[in-house]
C-alpha cells in the first residue's frame, strides 16, 4: 500500500493541474447553421453566391450576431473565387454567451485591431496586426484574443475609420460548464484528501495491531 501512494498522489496531482476543457466554433463563412443550430452538421446552408452582402443574424443560432460587417465573395483572400469572407469597415459582433477566446485571420492592406467587450460593452481586451507595409501591400496574419473574464462581444477596427479589413476563419472559444459536477481540481483534491486520510486511519490501526 506504500508503495502505491506515491503512484496515486502523482495521478491525481496531475489530474489536478489540468485546465477545464474547452470547445470552440469554428466559422468560414461558407455556411450558415441549419435547423439544428450547428455548424458541420449535414443540414448547414451554403451562403448564398452573392458578391457583397450584409452580416446580420446569419449565425445567430450560434448565439452571435453582427451589428456592422459586409460579407464578400472574392478570389482575393484565398485564390477561390467562391469565397466567402469579412471586407468591411470596423465589423462588430454581439454574443449571447460569453467566451473566453476570440481569433480571426486577416488579410488586409491597414493594421488591425481586435477588441473584445464585456458584457456591459466596456472594451477589456485588445492586439493588433501590424502591417509594416500598411496602405501599399496586404499581410496575412491572425489576431487572437484570450482571457479570464468572458468576452460578449468583439469588434476588428483599421487606423482610420474608413479603411477596409479583410477578415476570415473566426474561432470562438468557451469554457466547458457543467452544472452538480466538481471541476478535475477541486475533484482531484478531494482525492487526494480522502487517500491521505484513509492510508493514516489504516497506519494507526496497523500500529496498534
Amino acid at each position: 500500500m506504500k508503495a502505491l501512494l506515491p503512484a496515486l498522489l502523482l495521478s491525481l496531482s496531475t489530474l489536478a493541474a489540468a485546465p477545464a476543457s474547452a470547445s470552440q466554433i469554428t466559422i468560414d463563412f461558407e455556411h450558415t447553421p441549419g435547423a439544428d443550430g450547428v455548424l458541420g452538421t449535414a443540414d448547414d446552408v451554403a451562403v448564398t453566391n452573392t458578391s457583397m452582402q450584409p452580416l446580420g443574424d446569419q449565425f445567430a443560432a450560434l448565439g452571435l450576431t453582427f451589428t456592422r460587417g459586409t460579407l464578400f465573395q472574392s478570389s482575393f483572400y484565398d485564390g477561390n473565387p467562391a469565397n466567402h469572407f469579412i471586407s468591411s469597415t470596423a465589423p462588430v459582433a454581439v454574443l449571447a454567451n460569453g467566451v473566453t477566446g476570440i481569433s480571426i485571420d486577416s488579410y488586409s492592406y491597414w493594421n488591425a485591431t481586435l477588441i473584445g467587450y464585456d458584457i456591459n460593452g466596456n472594451a477589456i481586451g485588445s492586439t493588433q496586426l501590424v502591417n509594416p507595409d500598411a496602405g501599399s501591400g496586404p499581410l496575412k496574419g491572425t489576431l487572437a484574443l484570450t482571457g479570464a473574464q468572458a468576452f460578449y462581444g468583439f469588434s476588428v477596427v483599421a487606423d482610420m475609420p474608413s479603411h477596409i479589413l479583410n477578415l476570415d476563419n473566426l474561432v470562438l472559444t468557451s469554457a466547458d460548464q457543467v452544472s452538480d459536477v466538481p471541476e478535475p481540481s477541486a475533484a482531484a483534491l478531494l482525492g487526494i484528501g480522502l487517500l491521505a486520510g484513509s492510508l493514516s486511519l489504516r497506519t494507526r490501526n496497523g500500529k496498534r495491531g
